[in-house]
């Protein structure tokens, strides 16, 4: 059953708060009557001050019946209603009275209530004057600051609005288009000649993207509609038709067409996908789980939202690099424009350095970024190459930069492809352009060779045992103590194959041959390795 204001108090009552069939009908008819869309958000507070005039008229129903606030030091009789202040002002009737027995206190009576509601009894202390409850403390001043719209939403409205989204998408008489709902009953009739044309006019400007207003001057709809209906009907019909793709974020709707987006934004570029299952993170060191947590990986521990920060620097790994991408890791995500419903978006990305601005895309879904492919051969970055972003001065655009823009050769792990086809590692000179972690970064001698590698790799389906045990064993050859850091494994390991970090973490804890020398670097145990190889 529902709360109502003489049961709970407010703080409660909003706390418990849940839609029934007398609000959606209340969303319905306040669509109905504006005849123009309306945010979740923009309801929700009609929906609110709608409720706080709902409580108001039962607390003044409740005061004009003039029950009697319960106080401890009065009498009171069978068939008396009183008022509870204490429970949020319940309301309950007197079906019994009897002697109290406590001879601390003095003569007093036992009273028995049953409430309204739930019919649920308890007993009180009557004709007590040494009670708490007989001087009622003043009302709370954060109940007092419930009394609003406005006030509700700041402390309750995420949970309201999330509410009101499961009962209107469960509703088959309401439509909605990035972020706004509609009676379906008044959405405008949109042709398949209307669509052609939209069609048209999203080819002639490369696939768009173009906002509704612009379509619209091509499209001939009725004269009486209003503009903001005829956006509506428009963008519901280009919803409904699987040529057209949204692709706005948050707070702008913006159309394009879906055979001429980037093959990337439409399909997963191989490099990136990944389809194994995530270990028991349990197995890991704290160590290792909180380097996990640093690498920004789009595979790795998703947790609560991000602290925000203005700017994310991060280290390239050897899949983002080679298809121009970036994770889409807890600290980037808010950094990125996200939308209501869209699953890719497109934006713009900024060079910090030339100021150039050119596209990109956010694939939501599949966890990246895509659009940066010539911006990192332009500047030279290497994988491990560092690169900041942050917010640009606009909404939907976002600046990328990279450190220390000066060419040089330095000696740096190396991957190359042997006569046999496998990837072997060596310390070689290579040309960098940026400044890059020295724990992750990886020259590349040719990308071609290594890219028939990891397709013959893939093929052969090779366990991963065997391809993290191939490739600690080469970068051990590269260093005198023959360690190796959790860190360059894993950004060397996917040079051949995509994997998160905690997959290749958790072969490091639970193979014998791999032993712990200290601060996340580790040794082979050659007598404990029976792989051959």
């Amino acid at each position: 059953m529902m709360p109502t204001a003489t049961t709970v108090s407010p703080e409660a009552y909003w706390a418990q708060f849940d839609i029934d069939g007398s609000d959606v009908d209340f969303i319905l008819n306040l669509l109905l009557d504006r005849e123009v869309p309306l945010t979740t958000a923009e309801m929700a507070e009609e929906l609110v001050a709608q409720r706080l005039k709902r409580l108001e008229q039962e607390a003044q129903a409740a005061a004009e019946a003039e029950y009697a606030s319960y106080l401890p030091k009065e009498s009171y009789e069978v068939g008396q209603t009183l008022a509870f202040p204490a429970l949020g002002g319940r309301i309950g009737k007197v079906v019994g009275v009897r002697p109290g027995e406590n001879p601390d206190l003095g003569e007093f009576d036992v009273i028995q209530i049953e409430f309204e509601g739930d019919g649920d009894r308890r007993e009180f202390a009557a004709r007590l004057e040494d009670h708490a409850l007989n001087a009622p403390p003043a009302p709370d001043l954060e109940e007092r600051q419930l009394d609003t719209p406005q006030k509700v939403i700041e402390r309750f409205g995420p949970r309201i609005e999330e509410l009101l989204e499961a009962r209107l998408e469960e509703n088959q008489d309401t439509v909605r288009i990035a972020g706004r709902w509609f009676p379906r009953a008044l959405v405008a009739e949109i042709n398949e000649g209307h669509l052609n044309l939209a069609e048209a006019v999203l080819d002639v400007a490369g696939g768009g993207p173009l906002p509704t207003k612009d379509l619209l001057e091509t499209i001939e709809l009725p004269s009486n509609l209003s503009p903001q209906l005829a956006e509506f009907s428009l963008d519901y019909a280009l919803q409904e038709d699987e040529r057209f793709d949204e692709v706005g974020p948050a707070g702008q709707v913006l159309w394009y067409l879906r055979r001429l987006e980037p093959p990337e934004v439409q399909f997963t570029p191989p490099r990136l996908e990944w389809q194994g299952e995530i270990p028991d993170r349990s197995i890991l060191t704290e160590e290792l789980q909180a380097l996990e947590a640093r690498l920004d990986d789009e595979w790795a521990l998703q947790g609560g939202p991000a602290e925000p920060s203005d700017e994310v620097t991060i280290s390239l790994i050897f899949p983002h690099w080679r298809v121009g991408s970036l994770p889409l890791s807890p600290r980037l995500k808010p950094l990125f424009p996200t939308a209501y419903e869209a699953p890719r978006i497109r934006f713009i990305l900024v060079d910090a350095h030339s100021g150039e601005r050119f596209p990109g895309w956010v694939v939501r879904e599949k966890g990246y970024v895509i659009g940066l492919e010539d911006w990192y051969r332009q500047y030279a970055v290497p994988v491990g190459g560092l690169v900041t972003i942050r917010p640009g001065e606009a909404p939907g655009e976002v600046v990328i930069e990279t450190r220390d823009r000066r060419m040089r050769n330095d000696w740096i792990r190396t991957a190359a492809v042997d006569d046999r086809g496998e990837v072997i590692f060596t310390m070689l000179k290579q040309p960098v352009g940026t400044a890059y972690d020295d724990l992750m970064v990886v020259g590349v001698v040719d990308t071609q060779a290594l890219d028939e590698a990891w397709m013959k790799r893939k093929r052969k389906d090779v366990p991963l045992e065997r391809t993290v045990a191939h490739v600690f064993r080469e970068l051990a050859k590269l260093t005198p103590q023959s360690a190796v850091h959790a860190q360059t494994l894993y950004a060397a390991v996917n040079v051949i194959e995509r994997q998160p970090p905690a997959a290749v973490f958790a072969e490091l804890i639970s193979r014998p041959y791999f032993v712990h020398v200290g601060d996340l670097y580790w040794r082979f145990e050659a007598s404990a390795w029976s792989g051959g190889e």
